[in-house]
């Protein structure tokens, strides 16, 4: 099984202990945490889903557009990929679809061929995906680059990588 990223604990407040709240958005990672801790993949695809849906104001709406990737903070960006790189081993996260997306030459349909969300030419609906470890690597989160209402795939994974690229240099 091939492995796209290096996964690193979260960071720990100085009383050791997780820092899943993000006060700024009032915004709790702790139920994702816990659906990915179960393994409870579909489940914590839709919280992620949620979560950004609610970080990026377009709850009401319920999908995102493009530009609304840029107004991720670098905070929930780096929690939410790291939460998914670690309960999954490194198998899922936007870290691994940032590697994947360069790997393919930033071409979506490679990209998406890849990830397993078009099959022979045919774009997967959402109630069509992997919610388990046999997914290909990347495959999840997708959630949030889907219309969950008629289950078409949006796109806008390509919007991600320059935003996660961008938080990983600030990291440093």
């Amino acid at each position: 099984m091939i492995r796209y990223s290096n996964f690193t604990p979260l960071l720990k407040t100085p009383d050791n202990q997780k820092n899943l709240v993000n006060k700024l958005v009032d915004t709790d990672y702790t139920r994702l945490e816990n659906l990915l801790e179960s393994s409870r993949w579909r489940s914590a695809d839709e919280e992620t889903n949620s979560i950004i849906l609610k970080i990026t104001n377009r709850v009401d709406v319920g999908w995102l557009r493009e530009e609304d990737f840029t107004a991720i903070s670098c905070f929930d960006l780096e929690t939410i990929d790291e939460l998914w790189a670690n309960h999954s081993q490194g198998h899922f996260g936007f870290t691994v679809q940032s590697q994947i997306w360069k790997t393919v030459g930033e071409d979506y349909a490679k990209f998406s061929n890849t990830v397993g969300w078009r099959l022979n030419y045919e774009w997967q609906k959402y109630s069509q995906l992997k919610f388990n470890l046999e997914a290909p690597p990347g495959h999840l989160p997708a959630a949030p680059f889907y219309n969950l209402g008629n289950e078409i795939a949006i796109g806008w994974a390509a919007s991600l990588s320059p935003k996660l690229v961008d938080c990983l240099d600030e990291s440093f």
